[in-house]
């Protein structure tokens, strides 16, 4: 009788163990890609300029903007250095030729150097983009050092708010960054806002850049 109660508490303490898993599962990291020089010395670059996203999606227009000041918001809170955006429609993008960036040579960053009175330069491309229900953002994004056209840092990811991961990941931002004021919908926010889901992408792509020592 004695060893029937103890393997019936011993099954129960299992079955308690597993549910324990269950309740306290944490998501793994994004399954994308990002390079990050770790030899850089960000500490020495002063003033960056982040160009407007270049826009490889079917989409509504101002889609490029929209994330891209949420890239420069993003990459500000980390306090690593001075900001400023050059937009497509702006003069500098015009003189420079800036659409043609992914064919610069060493002469070419050297010119952007100085008319924008940089040290380092982030641009990148929004390749794929669904929107509520279903979001779905997909990132490549680059940081070149100016001074000696070296790549800094880099990242090329996807968030579909369908994949399970992504939606652990999503629960652990609205906690550490939300956390109040979006009662009843509280976690779920992310999923039906178009902003709070943007918030959520550019917070992931920010994370990898290194903290403010």
């Amino acid at each position: 009788m004695k060893t029937l109660i103890l393997c019936t508490a011993v099954m129960a303490g299992l079955t308690l163990m597993g549910c324990s898993k269950v309740i306290e599962q944490k998501s793994v990291p994004p399954s994308g890609h990002f390079y990050l020089d770790k030899t850089a010395d960000f500490s020495s670059i002063g003033r960056v300029a982040i160009l407007e996203l270049e826009n490889q999606s079917v989409s509504q227009a101002d889609l490029a903007k929209v994330l891209t000041q949420e890239l420069n918001d993003g990459i500000g809170k980390k306090h690593l250095f001075s900001i400023q955006t050059v937009y497509h429609n702006d003069i500098a993008w015009q003189s420079l030729e800036l659409d043609r960036i992914k064919t610069f040579s060493l002469q070419d960053w050297a010119m952007v150097r100085k008319q924008l009175k940089i040290d380092a330069l982030i641009f990148g491309t929004i390749t794929r983009y669904r929107s509520y229900p279903q979001f779905l953002v997909a990132l490549n994004i680059k940081m070149m050092d100016l001074r000696d056209g070296r790549l800094l840092w880099a990242i090329e990811d996807v968030w579909d708010s369908t994949d399970k991961n992504t939606e652990l990941r999503i629960r652990e931002f609205y906690e550490t960054q939300m956390r109040t004021g979006y009662q009843p919908m509280e976690w779920q926010v992310v999923l039906n806002s178009p902003k709070a889901f943007h918030k959520y992408v550019i917070y992931e792509v920010t994370r990898t850049l290194p903290e403010n020592k």
